[in-house]
């Protein structure tokens, strides 16, 4: 006959603290945190937290403020490139500038207007980056929290509503472009039509940020007077778990501490 071998199996018992009075009980450790941000005070880490708020803010603010740069840079410049089919003469136009043609656009109001709603939209844009732009900064100066709540959303909108004030100008740009050369002119965009289209998409990549930053960041009142009640849960989550009210956990402490008494207490009778 075969010899079985033994299998030898090995439990680890860890040493973990006994309960006073019960000396067969053992109470259960659980595993700690060792990330070094937990070993951190609350305030330092709410300082962090702060911190990165204010960072993501700023980001947001320099995006605004470089998409503004570069629209007003490219304001003044031709956007758009006109050749006439008859003599392949060029001629140069744009949002606020014309080319003393009489076959270029003035700037005396003609419907159907595409010109003249294409610069509403555009001061529209620009004042509404503006007052974002504004109400961060001011939000960086000492003593202003009533200006810093809800200022992540507040951005945020007004960067998603200076992006669609942008693209309804743009759009309508071209409108005019194409209405003004149906049968006699060929058109063709330039660089500083197209640079308005990143201009544009800064706005809105800034609004989303912001209003990322505001979901994330956003913390309901703590109140001082609210006491928190630690909730009892299963270590498995699995079975039901007991709710002991704290005079019932104080009785049951009593009830655990007296046995050791009494047993204190007869030694000293014996003897």
């Amino acid at each position: 006959m075969e010899r079985r071998e033994q299998l030898v199996l090995t439990f680890y018992s860890p040493d973990v603290p006994k309960l006073k009075g019960n000396r067969k009980y053992q109470r259960p450790t659980l595993p700690t945190n060792k990330h070094p941000s937990a070993s951190m005070p609350p305030q330092r880490r709410q300082q962090h937290v702060d911190q990165t708020h204010t960072y993501i803010r700023m980001f947001c603010g320099s995006l605004c403020g470089f998409s503004l740069l570069m629209l007003i840079c490219v304001s003044p410049l031709n956007w758009v490139r006109f050749l006439v089919i008859k003599n392949g003469l060029e001629l140069y136009a744009g949002l606020w500038i014309s080319c003393n043609h009489e076959l270029c656009w003035s700037h005396t109001p003609k419907p159907p207007y595409y010109l003249q709603y294409s610069r509403a939209f555009y001061i529209i844009s620009v004042l509404t980056i503006l007052i974002g732009l504004g109400w961060l900064l001011s939000s960086c100066l000492p003593r202003r929290g009533s200006m810093t709540t809800n200022l992540d959303l507040k951005v945020s909108m007004l960067s998603f509503t200076s992006a669609i004030c942008l693209l309804f100008c743009l759009i309508l740009f071209l409108a005019q472009v194409h209405w003004h050369t149906r049968d006699a002119m060929e058109s063709d965009l330039l660089w500083a039509y197209y640079l308005n289209w990143w201009s544009d998409f800064l706005y809105m990549f800034a609004g989303i940020v912001s209003f990322l930053n505001y979901i994330t960041f956003r913390s309901p009142p703590t109140d001082q007077n609210v006491t928190v009640i630690p909730v009892e849960k299963s270590r498995l989550g699995i079975g039901p778990v007991t709710t002991v009210s704290p005079a019932e956990d104080e009785g049951s402490w009593s009830e655990l501490e007296s046995p050791s008494d009494g047993e204190e207490k007869l030694p000293n009778a014996e003897m």
